[in-house]
């Protein structure tokens, strides 16, 4: 299914395969060293996509999902409208502006528009929009998202925005976990996977996914761990108490890595934040263990040109 992707990732990188072996000892030593010295709790999965070798540190435990969720809610869209359930062009009206969550995007569209299912999906993927998500997740309803992942086999993953009355395990995940939702770093390994090898949807679905993913504005993070040539599909995610960030690196040998934290004791909103500086720095370890061959530091001076969120103040 994805072939062609990474095909022309190395080629328009000027790559080539990596013919040296990952010295697995050596990346979870590394990896770990950043989770033990970390002010909070640090988990993280790294995948390697040939062969399915995984080494994860935490990977089975709960972590507040942040916006990585919304990959969920966008595989759900795709799986319905493969069902027959839904089209790509289906609209669905804003909420009255009163009723809409704080978002840099489609908080601030007028109203009594209308937005499909296919500007949603890229606003709430490409720019991160918590409006676009929520209008999409009571579109879905929570308790058929719910079912849907546990029919996938998936246990520590769900979304827990406005979960529905009666339901006490959303609404405990909720409590425990924030208001967007929980996951482990395995289990999203596993979604993106999933999207990957075409198992969540069509060939033609999963590869409209990854495209997706790929052109995420918030790339300051897993993005910047990889030469601009080669294809990263990631989602990133934030809340106070917590940095998080899943995605498919499509390099020389492709991977997958999940980080999530918890619990940080730093909770400033800055690029410097330690949860968002151990992202990086496990994404560059695992950048560079995983193609020893082709090393890559992002240049001097690239943190003046991260995201900053459109700019837009109240």
């Amino acid at each position: 299914m994805t072939g062609a992707l990474i095909a022309a990732s190395l080629l328009a990188g000027g790559l080539g395969r990596e013919a040296q072996p990952v010295q697995w000892h050596e990346l979870r030593r590394e990896l770990t060293a950043v989770s033990d010295s970390f002010g909070g709790r640090l988990g993280w999965s790294v995948t390697e996509l040939e062969t399915g070798l995984r080494i994860s540190h935490r990977g089975g435990e709960r972590f507040p999902s942040a916006s990585t969720i919304k990959t969920v809610l966008m595989g759900e869209v795709f799986r319905r409208i493969e069902a027959g359930e839904m089209k790509w062009t289906d609209q669905i009206p804003l909420p009255p502006t009163a009723q809409r969550n704080p978002s840099m995007w489609a908080a601030y569209l007028k109203e009594g528009l209308k937005v499909n299912l296919d500007g949603l999906v890229t606003l709430m993927m490409n720019f991160s929009d918590n409006t676009a998500t929520v209008m999409l997740g009571r579109h879905l309803d929570p308790n058929r998202i719910e079912a849907s992942l546990n029919e996938m086999g998936f246990r520590d993953t769900a979304w827990t925005s406005g979960p529905p009355p009666g339901n006490v395990r959303l609404t405990r995940l909720r409590e425990i976990y924030a208001n967007m939702g929980v996951t482990s770093p395995n289990e999203m390994a596993r979604y993106l996977s999933m999207i990957h090898h075409g198992q969540l949807a069509s060939p033609a679905a999963s590869e409209k996914m990854i495209r997706i993913m790929s052109h995420q504005y918030w790339d300051d993070f897993i993005a910047y761990s990889a030469p601009p040539q080669v294809v990263v599909a990631a989602k990133v995610g934030a809340l106070n108490r917590s940095r998080s960030e899943a995605g498919i690196v499509y390099g020389p040998r492709p991977y997958i890595l999940t980080i999530y934290t918890d619990a940080q004791a730093d909770q400033r909103w800055t690029d410097d934040n330690e949860g968002n500086e151990a992202v990086r720095r496990i994404a560059r370890i695992v950048w560079r263990r995983m193609n020893p061959s082709h090393p890559y530091d992002p240049p001097a001076g690239a943190e003046r040109w991260f995201p900053t969120g459109g700019g837009i103040e109240e």
